[in-house]
């Protein structure tokens, strides 16, 4: 759970804090800027870009008696000026992407937005805290969740077809080929392929322009009906520890799976949910593409169910 999420954050901060640290840290109402004076940084300075979290996080740090050590700054990162961290370059830069209340996994990349926009006031060995990130995939089958995407045909007696053409056509609509935001922990799922790395994000370069993409095969090691693909990221904190927002572990032969409570994973429901007919019987492999674009910020997928 959280408590867990905060131990680990506390360690691995501990690692990479140095004692003449200037902090900065990018995440509306986080607590690492107390973490960061607790484990000694010199400086901690926190980009509270709403009201809301500025007047709560400054009673919180007086509360503490850090209303010295901790400057907040109420501005967007592409706002700041050196006069804001009194002339001061940041050696540390933190951020607690995933506790954000982001919709989609890859929302929360906003850290690597807001890094690339500070990157004159970084010193020349900044450290980047977590330092990169990575989006993963796999393959499952939903025990309830595909009920949403199901035609539902004569339902006791009625002719509920008409019904189901409008949920289709809505959903061929809506669908757009988008993914959307679930939390998988409330719904139990089986895993049909191995997670895989599809894309992986380097917080300690700025965003680059050039679209970042990966296509490729996975095979499926399990029958059953393949509903759609999940998403979720994971985050390396330093070099050799990292945490997830997803999958925790796939259990047993039947390949059940669990995931991090109170994070929302994506969903690309395959469009034979809606339309069986049109897919592969019993698919032995699913071709996909993955294209992350910087300028939007958006990932778009393109999916194959190969027989």
């Amino acid at each position: 759970g959280m408590g867990e999420l905060l131990t680990c954050f506390a360690f691995s901060l501990s690692q990479v804090l140095k004692p003449h640290s200037v902090c900065l840290s990018i995440s509306d109402g986080s607590l690492l800027p107390i973490l960061a004076c607790y484990l000694g940084a010199e400086q901690v300075f926190t980009l509270e870009s709403s009201t809301v979290s500025h007047s709560l996080m400054e009673k919180i740090f007086k509360a503490n008696h850090l209303q010295d050590q901790i400057k907040i700054i109420e501005k967007h990162p592409e706002s700041i000026i050196s006069s804001d961290l009194g002339g001061k370059k940041v050696s540390l830069l933190i951020g607690e992407p995933f506790f954000s209340t982001s919709l989609l996994p890859w929302h929360n990349l906003y850290f690597w937005y807001a890094r690339s926009a500070v990157a004159s006031h970084l010193t020349s060995d900044v450290t980047v805290f977590p330092q990169s990130a990575s989006l993963h995939m796999m393959i499952v089958e939903f025990k309830d969740l595909w009920r949403i995407r199901s035609p539902c045909g004569t339902c006791e007696g009625f002719d509920v077809r008409i019904m189901d053409e409008m949920i289709k056509n809505s959903l061929d609509f809506r669908e757009s080929r988008e993914a959307e935001p679930h939390p998988l922990w409330e719904y139990p799922c089986k895993s049909l392929s191995d997670p895989l790395e599809v894309l992986t994000f380097d917080f300690r370069e700025t965003v680059q322009e050039c679209p970042i993409g990966k296509e490729g095969t996975v095979s499926l090691l399990r029958t059953g009906k393949t509903h759609g693909a999940v998403f979720w990221m994971e985050y390396n904190l330093t070099s050799s520890l990292s945490v997830s927002t997803g999958l925790v572990k796939v259990s047993g032969e039947k390949g059940y799976c669990q995931w991090t409570p109170h994070c929302k994973q994506a969903v690309y429901f395959f469009s034979t949910v809606s339309a069986p007919e049109t897919g592969a019987d019993c698919p032995s492999a699913v071709a996909y593409a993955i294209n992350f674009n910087p300028k939007t910020g958006d990932v778009m997928m393109d999916f194959n169910l190969l027989s």
